[in-house]
């Protein structure tokens, strides 16, 4: 609007012009432009004070409608590109913290080489084991020797494969032989799979999956995500009464463990007691 206006006032269009492309006659009763910019006499304060206020309008009308659309397609488009790059996005929401990302912090040489996890250590009834540099089944089998009968690590399977994304699948893969050499696939999140791996040390994939599928909807009371904010992620199951026994409700958490160690006031020690935890607890 400002071009057309500048436009009429070098008499290169008619006044009254409403296109610059198909121009017309100018209007009836149209007055010529005065190049003096007098404030009674010249359009041209009416002409650019009716641009003003036109681009306001859109302005106001367009951004709640068209923001939303701007937004989402500009997201979209982010993470299509960073699918290029193999950077996979779930989440639109998740393009823009990526996008906003200056350092990417990561652990170890097998997160950026292999993306395998594996795990080295465990603690448990106050108890640390550690497997050092060589990666073997030995961790799992000695401690579940050592918590089975205090009932520990049957908290710990149900604890990791109720609160867990990575899970266990069948192999769909078209190749029948390559079916036959892997039956079973992890699928999930990288960290959760490396601590499959641990169980499978002891059970199969099939006593993996049966003990994923124990997990029902009806005895699922609340589902709380990982979020940054909390660092950790919540179940709450609810197991059915036994005679003479009232429900009994548990809730399962993962997260950082300088979150989760504020939220625990006891621990199973290593004869299958329970004792307090605070700062002044030794742990062999």
């Amino acid at each position: 609007m400002v071009v057309r206006t500048a436009l009429e006032m070098v008499d290169l269009i008619p006044c009254g012009c409403g296109n610059i492309f198909t121009c017309q006659a100018a209007a009836p009763g149209c007055q010529k432009p005065n190049f003096e910019l007098n404030m009674t006499t010249n359009p041209l304060w009416n002409e650019l004070l009716n641009t003003v206020i036109i681009a306001i309008t859109v302005i106001v009308v367009a951004i709640p409608e068209g923001l939303p659309l701007a937004v989402t397609i500009s997201l979209s488009f982010a993470s299509k590109k960073m699918q290029k790059e193999n950077n996979l996005v779930r989440t639109l929401s998740s393009a823009e913290t990526m996008g906003g990302a200056t350092h990417i912090c990561s652990d170890k040489t097998g997160t950026l080489t292999m993306n395998k996890m594996t795990t080295m250590a465990l603690m448990a009834q106050n108890q640390v084991r550690y497997m050092g540099q060589i990666v073997c089944d030995k961790l799992a089998k000695e401690s579940e020797a050592a918590t089975r009968e205090s009932g520990v690590w049957d908290m710990l399977v149900e604890g990791f494969f109720w609160n867990s994304t990575a899970k266990i699948e069948v192999n769909q893969d078209k190749d029948a032989k390559k079916r036959a050499a892997e039956p079973f696939v992890l699928s999930g999140n990288v960290t959760e799979q490396g601590i499959i791996k641990f169980f499978l040390n002891v059970m199969d994939e099939q006593a993996c999956i049966d003990n994923r599928n124990r997990l029902t909807e009806d005895n699922t009371c609340c589902l709380i995500s990982f979020s940054s904010s909390r660092k950790r992620a919540s179940i709450v199951v609810r197991y059915p009464a036994k005679a003479g026994q009232a429900d009994e409700v548990r809730i399962y958490t993962k997260g950082a463990p300088d979150m989760l160690f504020d939220f625990t006031t006891n621990v199973f020690n290593a004869d299958g007691s329970v004792s307090s935890f605070d700062d002044t607890t030794e742990i062999p």
